[in-house]
């Protein structure tokens, strides 16, 4: 899909399409989907009888009585009782691994999608730099040709001329360090897709600058609720619950039960037969076990305050994009409409000027310069913004950054104000 085309667009179609590619191919993925199969697997494992076991033995050395009589071969069976659940607390104990590591992979999957949305950007803004530097070294080439024909005519500058044939040289060289940095870019997106990192890529579109979006007590909630993080640390603290609950019943005694036989190996008759039941003295050992309990109890203590900890983290990330997609709205308005304008006006009357040696080379050259960063802070602007919205989308736990709309109508109903619609809907 991207090599075989020339143009591409952040649309919830390229991102879905890129994302399957991913999770076949990355690494990622595949670890996490392999701990998952592993834990799963775990499952089946659980016994709810221990294996039995068995004892075979005979009398050696001089017996003080007739061996016909009592028996010389002993042997018997031997097996523990399943008794304080543990059994199904030890099921519980892989069940809720399990979960974790279900979570723990919903998370790398969200973490991915939020990636490929974030180099996609990264891409389009190199690809959008070195447009502007690429049309900047044609724009010197042709300055640097005026230049001389100026200088040949007596009418220009020898200074001005080595001046510009500097500009050009430092404008070809940032536009080669910009190709070093797509290249860079292009190897980290096919890394995230499992490609050869030298793969070639089209030319991803800036997108479009959207409003920005407000921050609600709803939108954190939401987040709060459905953050993939935190959904980790949750099934961490049933998992961590489930081991504790285990561990309650270790100063208990393992009790087994068995059955021996007697037999003379002359006749092969049996001559006695007994039950036994045995267990173990935990008692013994009363103040280990409960600094085991106390430790399985500070854990899930210890992932409580994680989760307390994160969850206000989320909150204060929430807060943080929404603010972020303002700022970058304002700053790209700025230069699109105020600061873009009016530099180039200036570049334009400074070149004018410069044409009929009425003004000089370095106030073109500096207009140009600022008519440039205009552009690239414009663009970067629209990108941190783009960004921002992935970041949202991922702590939301939402497919691409295009639902958000959807999202906000729903937990919040519909926009008071048109301008106030974050992003377009999805496709």
């Amino acid at each position: 899909m991207a090599v075989g085309t020339t143009t591409i667009s952040l649309s919830p179609t390229v991102l879905t399409t890129l994302f399957e590619e991913a999770r076949t191919n990355n690494f990622g993925l595949r670890v996490a989907e392999s701990r998952l199969t592993a834990s799963q697997l775990a499952v089946e494992t659980v016994r709810a009888w221990e294996d039995p076991r068995v004892s075979l033995g005979g009398l050696i050395g001089p017996a003080r009585r007739m061996p016909s009589q009592d028996g010389d071969l002993v042997y018997g069976v031997e097996q523990m009782l399943p008794l304080w659940d543990r059994p199904r607390l030890n099921r519980e104990i892989l069940v809720a691994g399990t979960q974790t590591q279900a979570s723990e992979a919903a998370w790398r999957q969200s973490q991915l999608r939020r990636d490929l949305a974030r180099a996609l950007l990264r891409l389009s803004l190199v690809h959008r730099t070195s447009g502007f530097l690429t049309n900047d070294v044609a724009w010197l080439d042709a300055l640097v040709a005026l230049g001389e024909e100026k200088f040949r005519a007596g009418i220009g500058s020898h200074t001005d001329l080595l001046q510009l044939q500097n500009e050009r040289s430092r404008r070809a060289d940032a536009l080669r360090t910009e190709h070093s940095r797509l290249r860079t870019e292009q190897a980290a997106l096919n890394r995230l897709l499992g490609r050869d990192l030298q793969g070639p890529w089209p030319r991803v579109e800036l997108p479009r600058l959207v409003p920005p979006i407000a921050f609600s007590p709803a939108l954190a909630t939401y987040a709060m609720t459905n953050e993939p993080r935190l959904k980790v640390l949750r099934q961490e603290k049933a998992q961590a619950e489930a081991v504790t609950r285990l561990t309650e019943t270790m100063h208990r005694p393992d009790v087994s039960f068995g059955i021996q036989a007697r037999q003379y190996s002359g006749d092969g008759g049996m001559r006695e037969g007994m039950f036994t039941l045995s267990l173990n003295l935990p008692w013994w050992n009363a103040p280990k076990y409960r600094a085991d309990l106390r430790r399985d109890e500070a854990k899930v203590r210890t992932v409580e305050a994680e989760m307390a900890d994160y969850e206000f983290n989320v909150r204060e990330e929430v807060l943080r994009l929404t603010l972020a997609t303002d700022t970058a709205h304002r700053e790209a308005v700025l230069y699109r409409d105020e600061i873009l304008q009016r530099v180039q006006q200036a570049a334009a009357s400074h070149q004018a000027m410069w044409e009929l040696n009425r003004g000089t080379l370095r106030d073109v050259l500096d207009a140009r310069r600022s008519f440039l960063e205009g552009q690239l802070m414009h663009d970067r602007a629209i990108v941190e913004q783009h960004q921002a919205l992935a970041d949202l989308a991922a702590l939301c736990d939402l497919p691409d950054y295009f639902q958000l709309a959807r999202l906000l109508v729903q937990i919040t109903g519909p926009p008071k104000h048109p301008h106030t619609t974050p992003v377009p809907p999805a496709e």
